[in-house]
């Protein structure tokens, strides 16, 4: 048994003592995310590119590495990780098998001749600096055009004055976005500018947008709870946002005002409201339809009523009462869905 214990002890010694010669073996290459060079070197070599350690280090340290395409000043060229790795494999003098490459791949710049003279250019003169292209103002008012469903002779633009140079941003060969972050009285938008995949210009930009809008205006008083007519109102242009919440002119006739409105006013959507076709106590003609079965009686409303409403009502005799909708001056439709004819509570609830 003692034998026994003591082989396995040997062996497992033999064991650590061959994995720490494998270790002594390897060779350790780091590639680094991006180097950049001297601008009169010609040659790369693996040392340039990479931290290495291990036998080998030396070797490939001055290991020459082919790169395509030509590192130039102020660009970046990509060397991919699978060439280094073939180059490395087909090295003449170069255990492949006992190296270990970490990292990805290698960007590659080359840095400028600090010695080299300058060359003073004069400042191009404004003719030279004019845009003749699309700018970014010609793609917000094609975005506004489309948003507010208008066209150019239809609206109008008012932009502030600190905003001329971001709106004079050419576009050629560029891509924008544009976003809308808010309405009100202003139009608010975000817009990106991107070329090659870089953003070039972000910004924001608030400005008036009006609209051509047809509006109906008064002529002369129109009092609380009298209905509009063609003879009170006209029809005008005005140049408005989007956001004033005008009353259609289509809409407008036969609607009754909440209050009272001067000559001269503008109509608003909140200035009116559908009259009452039905009012509380009058007495209406129902009609009562199920499948293809239609009774009509002399009711009596309960509540006013204007055009669609549900509004409760009772048999002439206050015997029963049930829900209708109203569907013209003095005419409602029995709801048969919502509710069904009910006594009255007043005739003792037979």
């Amino acid at each position: 048994m003692r034998q026994l214990i003591n082989l396995i002890l040997a062996l497992m010694l033999l064991s650590a003592v061959a994995r720490g010669e494998e270790l002594d073996t390897i060779t350790q290459v780091d590639l680094r995310a991006t180097v950049r060079v001297a601008h009169d070197q010609q040659a790369i070599t693996l040392g340039d590119l990479a931290r290495i350690s291990g036998p080998q280090a030396a070797a490939l340290q001055k290991l020459a590495i082919d790169h395509a395409p030509e590192i130039r000043t102020g660009n970046w060229s990509m060397l991919e990780l699978t060439g280094i790795r073939e180059q490395l494999k087909n090295a003449i003098g170069v255990n492949y098998g006992a190296i270990v490459l970490r990292g990805g791949d290698v960007r590659l710049t080359r840095l400028p001749d600090r010695n080299a003279p300058r060359v003073e250019t004069k400042a191009p003169t404004p003719q030279a600096q004019a845009v003749t292209g699309p700018t970014l103002r010609d793609h917000i008012e094609r975005w506004v055009y489309a948003r507010l469903r208008s066209t150019p002779e239809t609206t109008r633009i008012k932009y502030n004055e600190r905003d001329t140079s971001k709106l004079a941003t050419p576009t050629s060969g560029r891509v924008v976005e544009i976003r809308e972050i808010g309405r009100s009285d202003l139009m608010t938008l975000g817009f990106v500018v991107y070329e090659n995949e870089q953003i070039i210009l972000e910004n924001t930009l608030r400005f008036e947008a009006l609209v051509q809008r047809e509006v109906l205006v008064t002529t002369g008083f129109i009092r609380r709870g009298e209905a509009v007519s063609r003879e009170m109102t006209q029809v005008e242009q005005r140049w408005l946002p989007t956001t004033e919440p005008i009353a259609m002119p289509t809409d407008s006739i036969g609607q009754v005002v909440r209050s009272t409105v001067d000559p001269g006013e503008m109509l608003l959507a909140s200035m009116l409201e559908p009259p009452v076709l039905v009012e509380r106590g009058q007495i209406v003609s129902a009609r009562s339809i199920a499948g293809s079965v239609s009774v009509s009686l002399k009711v009596r409303a309960k509540q006013d009523g204007r055009l669609g409403e549900i509004i409760e009502l009772e048999s002439r005799d206050r015997s029963q009462r049930f829900q209708a909708r109203v569907a013209g001056t003095g005419r409602v439709v029995i709801v048969h869905e919502q509710s069904q004819m009910t006594p009255s509570t007043r005739s003792g609830g037979r």
